[in-house]
């Protein structure tokens, strides 16, 4: 019996195995198979409410984890592409959506998953064809996926040979809370909600777990799967917040409705949910896929005519910070890459604003105790709205443009590398060189002022665009100039006379110095090679 056990327990190892592996092959190639064609998705959910609500069903049923939409709608909504009440609709369609897959688990399916598996697998393995890699890479992932579920379900059900655990089964029996806070706890554990259901559905058939117990343990995933969402998503604030809050709350709410309801069915003998399944079902694992829908779908219909005060509500308990529209394009609008050169001038002036940003970390009080939250606050907001830009400039890629708009295209991409290039040395260096530049009459102190001189020029180049400015701003931060190396000369000659610690933190922060001048030059070069060009001021709109 134990030689058993050891075998039931490695192939359902196994199986657990071939699922996590299947979901991070199936999460890695979808983020590359569908970022631009979803977030084009996400830009025709503005419309209106109910487009919002139809295309967050299926994008749920393809992404099959609250957790996974929560974070793609909140990508979206922090670039600013959608609104927080369309992203709440997303969301709220999005959950029943994420429950097909319990369906597809239900039907015999096991002959088309093996071929799947080694057809999608071979061509994948052998990089054939290559432009559909990723393609292959997310039906091998699925195959991967059902084939470890499919493998739970075999040998879980071996489990009802063992009179243990027939007897902890039984003793869980009317035990319904206890079953819920189960089912809660191992989908936060396992990360998964869909994994616990099919593991319910197993024991259930088995006749290991009563009807009852088991339509208590999907409630209890449900909650789960809110949690989830929360324990991922602590550190947010402002309207991402806002995001996953609406994902956890609709987790307590659709809680609070169904499972009042499940007691007064039982203890009340009212036919409510479980006399439902029980009349339209065919088998007891459509029966427990079945419950799992109309968890979320009760829910949703619930929330509904909510969604506007509820919008409002979490906007109150999880107010934006104050700095929260810099992470968003003020410039840029859906679609006006329909007009590239309209959409260049804009992308232009957004730069223009990643620049005007920088000037936030040479702001940065030295003497704060949350200097380093406020420099990853502006790390940040400078990311999205790189990431927003770089969207745009994607869109235009795509298209067929004339010779002349092409290279522009290029010369704005490489001056995005270049502000990102500039901007995460500013996170790096910034924050240790205002420490070390407390005391001015220090080695950092000078070396800070030197570097913040520089940084200002070059910050009125950016703004103003004028020839004189990027000239004198040319001349400071050309490498070799007398300004860096008298900057580079004094440090080190200071060191000498100074403890070892001190003295690797100053050639620390002279190496990323130099390094903030060599992309503050680079980036100066590109503004003096579009300086002949017209450009949009920022001040104009």
């Amino acid at each position: 019996m134990e030689e058993g056990l050891f075998f039931i327990i490695g192939y359902i190892l196994a199986g657990l195995g071939l699922f996590f592996v299947g979901i991070q092959i199936i999460d890695q190639h979808l983020k590359r198979l569908t970022g631009c064609r979803l977030h084009a998705i996400f830009l025709r959910l503005t419309a209106t409410r109910w487009r919002a609500a139809w295309w967050g069903f299926w994008i749920g049923a393809v992404t099959q984890t609250a957790a996974a939409i929560t974070f793609l709608t909140i990508s979206v909504v922090s670039s600013g592409l959608m609104k927080r009440q369309r992203a709440i609709s997303l969301l709220n369609w999005s959950n029943p959506g994420t429950c097909l897959l319990i369906f597809f688990l239900v039907l015999p399916l096991n002959l088309f998953i093996a071929y799947l598996v080694g057809i999608a697998g071979i061509l994948y393995a052998f990089q054939v064809p290559r432009r559909g890699r990723d393609l292959l890479g997310f039906l091998f992932g699925m195959g991967l996926l059902f084939t470890g579920l499919f493998t739970l379900q075999d040998y879980g059900e071996d489990f009802q040979n063992f009179v243990w655990f027939r007897h902890i089964m039984e003793a869980t029996a009317g035990q319904y809370l206890l079953v819920f806070a189960a089912g809660c706890a191992l989908t936060v554990i396992a990360q998964s909600g869909n994994a616990v259901i099919l593991v319910t559905i197993v024991l259930a058939q088995a006749g290991l777990m009563g009807r009852l117990e088991a339509l208590m343990a999907i409630y209890g995933v449900n909650l789960g799967a809110s949690l989830i969402t929360h324990l991922l998503t602590l550190r947010l604030k402002g309207t991402p917040k806002q995001m996953a809050m609406f994902q956890v709350y609709y987790g307590w709410i659709g809680t609070l409705i169904l499972v009042p309801l499940f007691f007064i069915e039982v203890w009340g003998g009212v036919p409510l949910v479980a006399a439902f399944l029980d009349r339209f079902s065919t088998s007891l694992s459509t029966e427990m896929a079945v419950a799992n829908l109309l968890y979320c779908v009760l829910t949703t219909l619930v929330i509904m005519p909510l969604e506007g005060p509820l919008s409002r509500w979490l906007n109150r308990a999880y107010p934006p910070p104050v700095d929260e529209d810099a992470s968003r394009p003020k410039f840029l609008y859906p679609r006006c890459e329909a007009q590239p050169e309209t959409c260049l001038d804009l992308i232009e002036m957004e730069q223009t604003r990643l620049g005007e940003q920088l000037g936030r970390y040479l702001r940065l009080d030295p003497h704060s105790n949350f200097l380093s939250e406020e420099a990853r606050a502006i790390h940040e907001s400078c990311q999205s709205l790189r990431g927003t830009i770089e969207h745009y400039l994607q869109l235009l890629v795509h298209q067929s443009l004339a010779t002349d708009t092409v290279h522009r295209v290029g010369i704005l991409n490489e001056r995005l590398d270049v502000y990102g290039a500039l901007e995460a040395e500013f996170y790096k260096t910034l924050p240790r060189a205002k420490v070390l530049a407390r005391r001015r009459d220090t080695s950092g102190g000078r070396l800070y002022e030197g570097f913040e001189a520089a940084a200002l020029t070059v910050l009125d180049a950016v703004e103003s665009r004028s020839a004189d400015d990027i000239a004198l701003a040319l001349l400071i931060t050309e490498d070799g100039s007398d300004t860096l190396s008298r900057l580079r000369q004094g440090v080190v000659e200071t060191t000498r006379e100074v403890a070892p610690r001190e003295q690797a933190e100053l050639l620390q922060l002279v190496a990323g110095v130099e390094r903030l001048i060599w992309l503050s030059n680079s980036l100066v070069r590109s503004l003096e090679h579009a300086a002949t060009r017209p450009v949009l001021k920022a001040d104009a709109g």
